[in-house]
């Protein structure tokens, strides 16, 4: 299972404006510390500074210019050929869904659940296991958050992190994910050998 901004996204640049224009006076620190719980309830604690800016709606449209980079798509191919794989996303689905067909890769995947489905999660990790009847020890969970590595241990979800994205090698540990990769490339003998 994929996080898609900043793993199969990485757009950490562009998430800082965007929600530099929905939060006023956004530090850089603060935009990181969005990002060690929910993205949807830490945001809530600072509404007191909210613009009114609709970021999930602009940053979901940007993504049908936003092009897959040659690693990030022979990686997924690869994986595609020997596990089942998905996007779980705190971002709306439609946005993906068009980066998905705008990159021709759609087809690699066997689900979305992004905020359509659910705010948290853990509940769409939860709804995984139920609609493919997996086991929690099937599956593994690549992401670049702390946030999104603390729901996963909540629902007993490995995970991979990597530490490209949003989040940097040394906030990523404090989760305790199963590794820490610097390259997505690296994905491929990681999740091998998990």
């Amino acid at each position: 299972m994929f996080d898609f901004d900043g793993v199969i996204d990485n757009n950490y640049e562009l998430s800082f404006e965007l929600n530099g224009k929905k939060i006023s006076c956004l530090t850089r620190e603060e935009h990181k510390k969005i990002y060690e719980g929910n993205i949807h309830l830490e945001r809530e604690k600072l509404k007191c500074r909210d613009t009114g800016f609709d970021f999930l709606k602009c940053l979901s449209n940007t993504r049908k210019t936003r092009k897959i980079k040659d690693e990030v798509r022979k990686t997924l191919e690869n994986l595609s050929e020997d596990y089942t794989l998905g996007i779980i996303s705190s971002c709306y689905e439609y946005g993906i869904r068009d980066y998905l067909q705008t990159n021709g890769v759609g087809n690699l995947f066997s689900f979305l659940y992004g905020l359509e489905t659910h705010k948290l999660k853990s509940h769409k990790f939860k709804k995984v296991l139920n609609d493919f009847n997996f086991k929690k020890e099937e599956c593994v969970f690549i992401t670049d958050t702390l946030g999104d590595i603390l729901e996963a241990n909540k629902v007993g979800i490995n995970t991979i992190a990597v530490d490209f994205g949003y989040h940097e090698r040394e906030r990523l540990e404090k989760g305790n994910p199963l590794k820490i990769i610097s390259r997505f490339g690296e994905l491929i003998e990681t999740v091998k050998s998990c």
